[in-house]
């Protein structure tokens, strides 16, 4: 009997000692499956935030390619001019504001002055509409017509007229056809000269008694840009535009070359002129350009050119300035005025104060931005005698401020002094304020 006993006990300690086991590696699988998980769950956060790590990398990337490409081109964001649908540095631009494959756009400006001496008064300066299309990858066209001052049938006495109408084929990325109506590559102002895209209201002495903007001609020619891809310059972009025009004529005299500008339709001479601008980008947001021009304005007189201007950008300052001269040769026995110079230096800096992002002049606007502006500009052209004071010389400073809700909108304000020497270019010694709003679309 007790050995029955015992083999029973021993059956139930045998018995319950199995569930104890069994029961300890049960807490230790759970255990171990818990640790698993804990450590799955942790590698998977790992790799989510490796993915949105990588995925934020990717939007940074492709908006400095997009501003490189924008900058590297045209320093024009905005659909309209230049842009959809044409092609940028291999990627296709999509234009909202076209249709099929032709795009539109243009930009206006409204004016108020306030000269000592004169009358206050508002202008309706400038309307411009833009037209696109691409036919193919390497088939383009672009136009820009311009109506002033409410056009030529307006009281004012305005005009409206072709300012480019031109047509690409193209073959590779230095290497490029254009021919039609084109902005003359001489000085980066008269290339970019649409209203939204300067920080002031008025135009540069330099950009319109010596270098006659808005100057457009009739021609044929090439363009380009490449990297040389040099070891110790990744960064530098060198481009040109070099065509043959019409040229200018004999129409300027001594307070500015801008009557002198040709015919879109025919020249007065069988000679064509050259024009050509040579690009030096060492690094994105400096820039370096070298002009050149050489026509006959007459039978056999000729007109020589010359300009260097520049850009340089240091976070918010940008400095930026034009040099021109013009030498004529002077007809035997005729007193003209043979040569016309001058230059402006310009400074913006762009700011823009936190607190004002929930005011109406942050709220709902991206990068909303002010600036500060400076130029001083000068600009002296050759005594024809017709006064027999000497040569004539005008001096300009201008202070101004601007406000851009969006890039490509912008109300600008201005201040300024005006000095002259004999017969004026421009303002004479009248001093005044400006103010004016521009669209770029």
């Amino acid at each position: 009997m007790k050995k029955v006993v015992l083999i029973v006990m021993l059956c139930v300690a045998m018995f319950s000692l199995g569930e104890i086991v069994e029961a300890t590696e049960i807490n230790d699988l759970k255990k171990e499956f818990q640790q698993l998980r804990q450590e799955y769950e942790a590698k998977i956060q790992e790799l989510q935030a490796q993915v949105d790590e990588l995925a934020k990398e990717q939007e940074k990337t492709v908006v400095q390619i997009e501003e490189e490409i924008d900058k590297k081109f045209l320093d024009v964001e905005y659909v309209g001019r230049y842009e959809g649908p044409f092609q940028k540095g291999g990627l296709l631009i999509k234009n909202p504001s076209g249709f099929g494959n032709v795009s539109v756009g243009g930009y206006m400006d409204h004016e108020f002055e306030s000269f000592h001496e004169s009358t206050a008064t508002f202008d309706q300066h400038r309307w411009i509409i833009n037209i696109g299309a691409e036919l193919a990858d390497r088939l383009r066209f672009y136009s820009e017509y311009e109506i002033e001052h409410g056009g030529p049938n307006a009281s004012g006495g305005g005009e409206a007229k072709v300012e480019q109408a031109w047509i690409d084929y193209l073959i590779t990325e230095w290497l490029n056809l254009r021919a039609g109506a084109i902005l003359v590559p001489f000085g980066r102002y008269n290339l970019y000269h649409d209203s939204d895209l300067q920080d002031l209201t008025d135009r540069p002495l330099v950009a319109r008694d010596i270098i006659p903007t808005t100057w457009t001609e009739s021609g044929v020619g090439l363009y380009g840009e490449f990297n040389p891809v040099l070891r110790d310059y990744e960064d530098l972009v060198l481009g040109y535009e070099a065509y043959v025009i019409n040229g200018l004529d004999d129409g300027f005299s001594d307070t500015s070359l801008r009557g002198a500008r040709g015919s879109i339709e025919s020249d007065n001479n069988t000679a064509k002129s050259l024009v050509g601008r040579v690009i030096v980008s060492p690094a994105l947001g400096h820039e370096i350009g070298l002009s050149g021009y050489w026509g006959i304005y007459s039978n056999k007189d000729d007109i020589t050119g010359g300009a260097v201007d520049w850009l340089t950008t240091w976070g918010s300052l940008e400095v930026l300035g034009e040099f021109a001269y013009f030498g004529v040769d002077e007809p035997s026995g005729m007193n003209i005025a043979d040569y016309f110079t001058g230059y402006h230096i310009q400074a913006n800096y762009h700011f823009w104060p936190e607190f004002l992002n929930d005011t109406f002049l942050g709220r709902n606007f991206d990068e909303p931005s002010f600036t500060l502006v400076s130029r001083y500009g000068w600009a002296k052209i050759d005594d024809d005698s017709d006064a027999g004071t000497g040569d004539n010389e005008e001096r300009r400073v201008t202070l101004g401020l601007n406000y851009r809700p969006v890039e490509s909108w912008v109300f600008k304000t201005e201040y300024q002094w005006n000095d002259t020497k004999n017969e004026r270019l421009e303002r004479g010694d009248k001093h005044g304020f400006m103010a004016s709003v521009a669209m770029g679309f």
